[in-house]
């Protein structure tokens, strides 16, 4: 691994009606690695991940719609995942890139799942790198199939499972999740931030009450955008990129189990584990850095 350049460049990518903000440096001769961010953060999360890697790759990251605060809320269905699908596929058109590697952390990874699973443009996936997040309509099955397999432990596996799951209640009731992040303001969002393992003092919890309202509001439709109305299952074995599985093994939100088919639709699955929280990123980017810099292709 290189040591990596000082700054990464904007670049703004116009869509119908909105605006996606990308960062990226590298050499643009070298392969691209792209990184897809979560909920409720923004592709600052990533930064250091980035910079680390820019000795070897081209690397590029995106915000979501209505992210960062400078531009207007999105409606509800711009977070629809077949929406944000032709959002990264943009993103790549835009960078000029052929190929990719692909990195995604919560909401990014289940997002990443369906452009890796697309028809079109997973063919240019070279590989996929994801953390705590699942693709939804393989989750649902995963769920389905154990809760009637009659095997108590697999059924108690995916009971605690849709445990984890229950703070996406108040978030797909739309007013009751605005209400307690309007109620919440930033101290409230560094306190999920910090409960889910982000360290005190890191600068990814440094944001205006502006930033955190486009972090919070907008996105937060994700929920109620995909969770009941999750994107079409691919065909078993049709993953055929190496995909890196990393988890964190004290993540509260999503649990190691719950990804008990995947190899069902991922040939070539590997699997790495990390001993921090949700925000593995930011808990341990050394550790994540090694882990793509292992996987990662730079040819």
């Amino acid at each position: 691994m290189s040591g990596g350049q000082a700054t990464l460049e904007e670049q703004i990518v116009e869509r119908d009606g909105y605006r996606l903000h990308l960062r990226h440096g590298g050499d643009p001769a070298r392969p691209l690695v792209l990184f897809l961010h979560g909920y409720p953060d923004s592709q600052r999360m990533w930064r250091e991940i980035m910079l680390a890697l820019s000795g070897d790759f081209r690397v590029a990251s995106l915000d979501w719609p209505g992210i960062p605060a400078t531009e207007p809320r999105q409606p509800a269905r711009r977070y629809r995942i077949d929406r944000l699908v032709e959002d990264i596929e943009a993103a790549v058109r835009a960078l000029g890139a052929e190929h990719l590697h692909l990195v995604g952390h919560d909401w990014g990874a289940s997002v990443g799942w369906s452009y890796v699973t697309h028809p079109e443009h997973g063919q240019r996936v070279r590989s996929w790198s994801f953390i705590s997040g699942p693709h939804l309509a393989i989750w649902l099955r995963w769920a389905r199939e154990a809760l009637t397999s009659g095997q108590p432990r697999r059924i108690w596996s995916a009971l605690r499972q849709l445990l984890r799951a229950s703070y996406t209640v108040p978030l797909i009731v739309w007013p009751l999740g605005e209400a307690l992040w309007r109620l919440g303001g930033v101290r409230g969002w560094q306190w999920v931030l910090r409960l889910a393992g982000v360290p005190k003092g890191d600068p990814l919890l440094d944001e205006s009450r502006a930033q955190v309202r486009a972090l919070t509001l907008g996105p937060m439709a994700l929920y109620r955008q995909n969770v009941l109305h999750p994107p079409p299952l691919p065909p078993r074995d049709s993953v055929t990129c190496p995909v890196q599985m990393i988890v964190a093994e004290r993540d509260p939100f999503v649990s190691e189990a719950s990804y008990g088919n995947l190899a069902d639709y991922a040939r070539d699955l590997r699997i790495a584990r990390l001993p921090g929280s949700h925000w593995v990123t930011r808990s341990h980017p050394r550790e994540v850095i090694a882990l793509l810099d292992a996987f990662l292709q730079p040819s």
